[in-house]
């Protein structure tokens, strides 16, 4: 069936738009935690497919639903994150090279300990919705990305009130701006540190539960999702939710784009190529400002 050329442009940015949310989600924890801990956790993407195996494990062996499979996976990031940074992390927290070196290491194991439980045999999440769609006009939406793209947004908007309403949130910024400072007004960097690593191993959690629901995924794809953060990361500089939100949209509509006219094999050099661009015209990102600091 050939469809008009702007019904699928049209159904090209409506997937791209639905697949960016997930996207900016992806990359959430890891701005978190280089914002506030200045930290660059190359094990990131192996957090999200520790994720999805623990979502599609929870699914296949309980026979729960899937939404809550990932729910109930929580509580399993949050004790990988706060073991991983109370042995690895939290005694490298003032060197930059150091917690790359651990988080490569860790991405190393964690990758073969997967491939060793798991093998590298493709799995994915199967839903009676999988293959299910609805129509907005000449346009198919699946409902399983609208769903995912539902449920990233509504947490980004949660983090994004949480960050700028609460004591707690507000205390994060204060660090992510100057931990020394915020050191001597009484706030426990630490702990809030702690728990930062944590949030940001749940939330990649979470969005590994989604990628699940959405793609096939085994143990040696997690530096995939590492560099598609990295890009997000760029566009929207640090410490920014709506410039992830956005970064993760542009990304989406890159790939999308970049896959249909080059093709689906080069969807990933479409990412390195504006990760490069990005780098060289604006290394603050597209929604990054300078930094003022007044002494």
């Amino acid at each position: 069936m050939i469809f008009p050329l702007e019904v699928l442009f049209g159904q090209l940015l409506v997937g791209a738009i639905l697949l960016g949310g997930l996207y900016s989600l992806v990359t959430i924890g890891l701005a978190l935690i280089f914002g506030v801990m200045r930290i660059l956790n190359i094990a990131h993407g192996e957090f999200i497919i520790f994720g999805a195996y623990t979502a599609y494990w929870i699914t296949s062996l309980m026979g729960v639903d899937p939404l809550l499979a990932i729910v109930l996976a929580i509580p399993v990031s949050a004790f990988l994150g706060y073991i991983v940074n109370r042995l690895l992390i939290r005694g490298v927290t003032k060197s930059f090279d150091a917690p790359i070196v651990s988080s490569f290491g860790l991405l190393l194991i964690m990758q073969a300990s997967m491939l060793i439980a798991w093998t590298g045999d493709p799995r994915s999440i199967v839903t009676p919705f999988t293959a299910e769609s609805i129509h907005v006009g000449p346009v198919l939406l699946p409902i399983i990305r609208l769903i995912a793209f539902a449920v990233s947004i509504t947490i980004l908007t949660l983090l994004y009130i949480f960050l700028s309403k609460t004591y707690l949130g507000r205390a994060i910024r204060a660090i992510s701006q100057d931990s020394e400072s915020a050191a001597t007004l009484g706030i426990p960097v630490q702990k809030i540190q702690t728990f930062t690593f944590v949030l940001s191993t749940v939330l990649a959690g979470i969005s590994g539960g989604l990628v699940a629901l959405l793609l096939s995924f085994q143990p040696t794809f997690g530096p995939e999702f590492l560099l598609k953060s990295f890009v997000v990361l760029a566009l929207a500089g640090v410490g920014n939710i709506p410039g992830v939100i956005a970064g993760g949209l542009i990304l989406g509509i890159g790939e999308s784009y970049g896959s249909f006219f080059l093709g689906s094999g080069l969807r990933n050099v479409v990412a390195y190529a504006m990760l490069i661009i990005l780098l060289l015209a604006r290394p603050r990102g597209l929604f990054g400002g300078r930094a003022v600091r007044e002494v």
